[in-house]
């Protein structure tokens, strides 16, 4: 009879999974398991092989393993699987998906009569998509390497990196914890169903016997095998609600246990998002402090010639006054006087660098005093210049007067003449002189004498 086997293995992640597998038969008259087949993982985790047994009204026990090693127990991926007689003397065997449980597989011993230690293997695999109760066990496994997963930015600091490292460990520990609790769930709910078997057995023994009791006529025994009959059935129903009850509060605590260590997820994964937003920020402020650092060494190493910066300046000036004349602006720049800390050398003059001013003998250093007055001719064509009469002998009430018709502003200030036989109250001297010129507005200054 020819036989096909197929399937699929994936690892933890989803991945397939690589190396061989091989299917195992029991072999009756030794009572071992015995290799029967073996073929390797293609790319995609699929596998298929085929087999020739002699032909049987009753199909072998057969489980599917890792290629075992010597001296080691077997890695068991999936016992039984789904079988399919068709026509022609074929049978398929069905493995479907497997999620190969690697280094968290299940060790399967039974030390009660008649099993022995050589009976012991690990159940390395599991369907890939099983629901327990209200559970996706696929869901329940968790990738730390998915968590961790964070933009390469620069370090911030040792106590966050610490921390981050702590972080990932406590992930690695809780999905290890929920692997494993998703698992123990499995193994309850294959002994539910183990238990539930047997007691589907117990039934039907118990229903033999009744009908036993019934086609056969009533004898002094009777009532001993329905006493025994209803003791049975009241046992089978305590067990049925011991065992019962028992799964459904492993359940219950291993479901509290789950969304507890979902929540502590969530909040380790939103702290690491803050640190690495802290990173980046960090990393963002380093580069702009780099950037002003080679800034500020650029300007210390950088000499400027000190006539390039006064025309500049005087540009600037110039502009200034343009246009204040534009908008209009009833005023205009008097004078500007700049000091500068210059570098004299030899017959030049430079404006020093911060690293020469920090070393400070690197020559003279000296201040330059430089004055800018309005061109003469701009003023004569904007207005005509007013001519400064002598203020000698006047009052002071008619100094102002004078002053005032002729468009300038007089100030005054006085000077006491003791005994001098000067008159009281008169101008004696002034500035600027009689006979120069200023522009309309400007302050004459004129002293008067007093007592």
């Amino acid at each position: 009879m020819q036989w096909s086997i197929t399937g699929s293995v994936f690892e933890a992640d989803g991945k397939p999974a690589s190396g061989q597998v091989e299917l195992q038969l029991y072999d009756m008259a030794r009572q071992v398991w015995r290799s029967a087949a073996k073929g390797s993982l293609n790319a995609k985790g699929d596998f298929a092989l085929k087999l020739d047994l002699a032909e049987d009204k009753m199909l072998p026990a057969v489980r599917l393993c890792e290629a075992s090693k010597a001296n080691q127990p077997s890695r068991v991926l999936a016992e039984g699987g789904l079988i399919k007689v068709e026509p022609g003397k074929l049978v398929r065997l069905s493995y479907g998906d497997i999620e190969r449980l690697g280094d968290n597989a299940v060790a399967r011993s039974e030390r009660d009569s008649p099993f022995s230690a050589a009976d012991d293997y690990l159940l390395a695999g599991m369907p890939k998509e099983i629901v327990k109760l209200t559970l996706n066990m696929a869901s329940l496994r968790i990738n730390p390497q998915v968590i961790r997963a964070q933009p390469q930015v620069q370090p911030v600091s040792s106590n966050q990196l610490k921390l981050q490292a702590d972080l990932s460990k406590q992930i690695e520990v809780q999905s290890l914890e929920l692997n494993q609790k998703a698992q123990l769930i499995n193994t309850l709910e294959r002994d539910k169903q183990s238990t539930g078997n047997e007691l589907k057995q117990a039934q039907l023994k118990i229903q033999t016997l009744e009908k036993q009791l019934q086609s056969k006529p009533a004898a002094a025994g009777s009532e001993q095998i329905e006493l025994a009959t209803n003791q049975i059935k009241l046992q089978l129903n305590e067990q049925i609600l011991r065992q019962s009850t028992e799964f459904e509060l492993s359940t219950a605590s291993l479901q509290r246990n789950l969304n507890q260590k979902n929540l502590e997820l969530a909040q380790v994964s939103e702290r690491l998002e803050v640190l690495s937003k802290q990173r980046s920020e960090a990393a963002a402020e380093a580069a702009s402090a780099r950037e002003e650092s080679e800034r500020l060494k650029s300007q210390m190493e950088t000499q400027v010639d000190a006539g390039e910066l006064y025309s500049n300046i005087a540009r600037q000036l110039q502009q200034a006054q343009s246009k204040l004349n534009e908008d209009g602006v009833p005023y205009r720049l008097g004078k500007v006087s700049l000091n500068l800390k210059t570098l004299v050398s030899g017959n030049s003059i430079t404006l020093p660098t911060l690293a020469e001013i920090d070393k400070g003998n690197s020559g003279i250093f000296t201040d330059v005093a430089l004055e800018y007055l309005p061109d003469s001719s701009d003023s004569q064509t904007s207005e005509p210049l007013v001519t400064v009469p002598d203020f000698s002998d006047l009052t002071e009430t008619l100094a102002r007067r004078l002053a005032g018709d002729l468009g300038l502003q007089l100030e005054a200030a006085y000077q006491s003449i003791g005994d001098s036989a000067q008159p009281v109250g008169q101008a004696i001297r002034q500035i600027p002189a009689k006979g120069k010129t200023l522009p309309p507005g400007e302050v004459v200054l004129v002293v008067f004498t007093q007592a």
